[in-house]
């Protein structure tokens, strides 16, 4: 008697991606791969490229996070979050410049963020929290209302503004690109037509520059001070 045995063999897609178990997701977990995404470049960020990274199908993110907007805000609030608020000292100015550099340095930390908070200007409590420090400093002072914040509004311009611009020109960062050398070519102006830039030509070529975020940044604290009527301000000393 001839006895003959059928085997049946299951075959895989090879780089078939392995579906994440059903309810395994978090909140936290879709925040962790969103900055992952954003951190290469946000134009990256969809929902479906979000799902592929974690393994898992888009309606699954939609039961925590119902458009990208919303998951763009929580991103963002998450980032503010991490905003290190520094002790008070006896020295209101020093702790405006403490608070204006901190905010900056989240900033760098963070490229991705930089131009979406331009459209997503309070995307949570967190940005609510940076708001009341920076306005609880100006009090000290004595500066309160409409002009605590038009200086508010001036500082974070200030790192907003400088912060795209040099990242910009920052070859590190998945959408900077390395600035040519424009001070042979600045010198080169015909004095007679351009005498000012001419002779600023070096440090024109370094615009952007940590040491004149530092200038810039001591200008407007000037100009705070002055309106609180109080000795002027100068940028907190950066930690060694």
């Amino acid at each position: 008697m001839e006895i003959t045995y059928a085997v049946h063999m299951t075959t895989s897609t090879p780089g078939r991606r392995t579906r994440r178990p059903r309810n395994s997701l978090t909140a936290d977990a879709i925040l962790d791969a969103a900055e992952q995404v954003a951190a290469q470049g946000l134009d990256g960020l969809t929902i479906r490229a979000l799902a592929t990274e974690l393994d898992s199908s888009p309606m699954a993110l939609y039961r925590y996070f119902a458009t990208k907007d919303e998951l763009v805000d929580a991103m963002l609030d998450r980032v503010l979050g991490r905003f290190a608020m520094a002790d008070d000292t006896d020295d209101w100015a020093h702790d405006l410049a403490a608070f204006t550099e901190a905010h900056r340095r989240l900033l760098i930390e963070h490229p991705w963020a930089v131009v979406v908070l331009f459209s997503h200007p309070s995307p949570g409590v967190n940005a609510v929290r940076i708001g009341e420090r920076a306005l609880g400093i100006l009090d000290r002072a004595g500066i309160r209302g409409a002009q605590a914040v038009a200086a508010f509004s001036a500082l974070l311009a200030l790192n907003y503004g400088w912060c795209a611009f040099s990242l910009a020109r920052d070859p590190s960062t998945p959408t900077g690109e390395r600035a040519p050398d424009l001070a042979p070519s600045l010198a080169a102006l015909p004095a007679d037509l351009f005498p000012f830039t001419a002779a600023a030509a070096a440090p024109m070529a370094d615009y952007g520059s940590d040491d004149q975020y530092t200038a810039a940044l001591a200008f407007l604290l000037h100009g705070v001070a002055a309106s609180a009527g109080s000795p002027a301000a100068r940028p907190a000393r950066r930690r060694r």
